[in-house]
């Protein structure tokens, strides 16, 4: 049986740990609160609202930009009949004609100075002069009295050949240039080819040909000449491939 005198733990117990309540709000704090969470709400939707015009102006203007860009890429003849049906006109139909489309030259002219002269029917002169056909091709360069003029001063190849029979014992063969610059003077050789065979040998080689060709290049002025010169010799004249004369600039 237990004991009569035993202690009880007392009702009112303190729990030491328990926190301070909190103290009420202030009067009219409540209000600014709420007040500052409404401005809040009111920035954001504002700059919100700022963004989205912003994109929706952009948009606009790319379109604007895309259809500018449309427009200036058709043709005028496909851009007259939409614009006269905007405004209310009557639009005939007319066949469109294409355009001409031009061919590009089928030779290029030189870009320097040219000349190629080819030999015809007609033989050397007395002076040994050699004549050359009518129609040369010919590049800023003058073709007068079988002699190429120069126009334009600078360095040029000079090329001439010639063929002549095997049968002649000697011929000569020569480019000769004339110039302003020295008057009174005679024509200064530029190249030459001289061919003398021995008399007391046989002819071997008879009824065949021999081929002569000159070529250097020269510096020129304005107002030069230049010819081919043949003499002692009987130049065979076969086609234009056998016998040329020409030069062209460097």
């Amino acid at each position: 049986m237990a004991s009569k005198c035993a202690e009880y733990p007392s009702v009112f117990v303190v729990d030491s740990r328990a926190g301070i309540p909190p103290l009420p709000p202030k009067p009219g704090q409540m209000q600014a609160q709420r007040r500052r969470n409404r401005m809040t709400q009111t920035m954001l939707y504002l700059l919100v609202s700022m963004a989205l015009f912003g994109i929706v102006v952009e948009a606009c203007f790319i379109y604007h930009l895309y259809k500018t860009k449309q427009s200036s890429e058709l043709p005028q003849n496909e851009k007259t009949p939409n614009a006269g049906a905007r405004k209310g006109e009557q639009v005939m139909d007319h066949p469109t004609v294409p355009p001409k489309r031009t061919r590009p030259p089928l030779f290029q002219k030189p870009l320097k100075p040219l000349a190629h002269l080819t030999a015809g029917s007609e033989r050397p002169s007395a002076d040994g002069v050699m004549p050359w056909r009518e129609e040369p091709e010919l590049h800023k360069l003058e073709y007068k009295e079988n002699k190429l003029v120069v126009e334009k001063e600078g360095y040029y190849y000079i090329y001439s050949k010639l063929c002549f029979d095997a049968d002649d014992i000697s011929y000569y063969h020569t480019m000769v240039m004339t110039t302003p610059r020295y008057m009174g003077t005679s024509p200064i050789e530029l190249l030459r080819n001289r061919y003398h065979g021995d008399h007391t040998k046989p002819l071997k080689n008879v009824g065949s040909i021999q081929n002569s060709y000159l070529g250097g290049v020269f510096h020129l002025l304005k107002g030069d000449a230049v010819y081919v010169v043949v003499k002692s010799g009987r130049v065979l004249l076969q086609t234009s491939a056998d016998n040329y004369f020409g030069m062209f600039m460097v």
